[in-house]
């Protein structure tokens, strides 16, 4: 038998040492990516706060066109995920969105057809980001957002945690007067799976591409920009905002007091929808003069990287 002697035992201890510092790298380093089949369990006591919310999972949601991740927001995300890391990113192509929907939504052969008919990026995308958190909850975040230094999980108010089941924050409020529509911002929504609010901008959507289609005697696949009109009214902000009052005054039974959720410096919860004032995910879109407002929570950087005339990826 071949005797251990110091060198043996040295060049072993040396070896555990530096494969025990390179497990660590990898299992923590804060770009840690779920994939769509794998789901991180929740673990409160990685931080030191209890969850957001305990109906909305802690992933975040991120969409790339086939342009892929460019190294901005590939900055953007990582500090993110480094500032938040109990949450995973789930990092959707064009193809695995297609999947997503084909599997999610089987039940919903309409909603299928319809998604993968369509051909314009951003009506595509714009439809993803609902269906997503329809089917499985968690963030949505647009590649052009980065977060600021208060903590996910310090984003809800305490007294409103345990009831939270969706969080829009306005793009337009404060310094804007009244001669304008109101809208929330989509570039982050946060989400409880199954919320009905959700469900409800689905469904007004399916509903527009069926008027469309039927207007101008096409099918799906051959809709475009022109024949569906201003994409922040067919599938974003303001579709968003519509379809979630409509919702919130069908499970009241009455109009929402728009009074009541607008020029907001603080957070307001109507039913299980907490709407955030402007600054806390759309600061520089809004004038609060010399009012005392929250922190930042994210800004937008307006990349705009879809705005062409096909509706796609510049």
């Amino acid at each position: 038998m071949l005797s251990q002697g110091p060198a043996f035992t040295k060049f072993s201890t040396t070896s555990i040492v530096i494969l025990s510092c390179l497990f660590f790298i990898l299992y923590f380093h804060p770009m840690r990516l779920e994939t769509p089949e794998t789901h991180s369990a929740y673990d409160p006591s990685r931080e030191g706060l209890q969850l957001a919310s305990p109906l909305i999972p802690e992933k975040i949601w991120y969409k790339v066109g086939p342009k892929g991740l460019n190294d901005q927001s590939h900055e953007w995300m990582d500090d993110c995920l480094h500032k938040n890391p109990a949450h995973s990113a789930r990092i959707m192509t064009d193809l695995t969105g297609d999947q997503f929907v084909s599997q999610k939504f089987d039940y919903r052969p309409d909603i299928v057809e319809a998604y993968l008919a369509l051909t314009v990026p951003i009506l595509k995308a714009d439809f993803l980001r609902y269906l997503l958190l329809f089917a499985e909850g968690g963030i949505w975040s647009d590649l052009d957002v980065s977060c600021g230094d208060v903590p996910i999980r310090e984003w809800i108010p305490e007294t409103m945690r345990a009831k939270a089941g969706l969080v829009v924050g306005w793009e337009f409020d404060v310094g804007w007067g009244d001669s304008f529509i109101r809208q929330f911002e989509s570039w982050m929504i946060m989400a409880a799976p199954g919320s009905p609010h959700m469900l409800m901008v689905i469904d007004d959507i399916m509903h527009a591409i069926h008027q469309k289609t039927e207007e101008y005697g096409v099918p799906v696949s051959e809709l475009t920009l022109d024949m569906t009109g201003d994409v922040i009214d067919f599938t974003g902000p303001r579709r968003l905002t519509r379809g979630i009052l409509k919702s919130l005054e069908l499970a009241r039974n009455e109009v929402v007091d728009m009074a009541s959720i607008s020029n907001l410096l603080e957070p307001v919860l109507i039913e299980d929808v907490l709407i955030l004032p402007g600054y806390s995910f759309a600061a520089t879109s809004n004038n609060y003069g010399n009012e005392t407002t929250g922190p930042s929570l994210v800004q937008h950087h307006y990349a705009g990287s879809w705005k062409n005339h096909n509706g796609g990826e510049m």
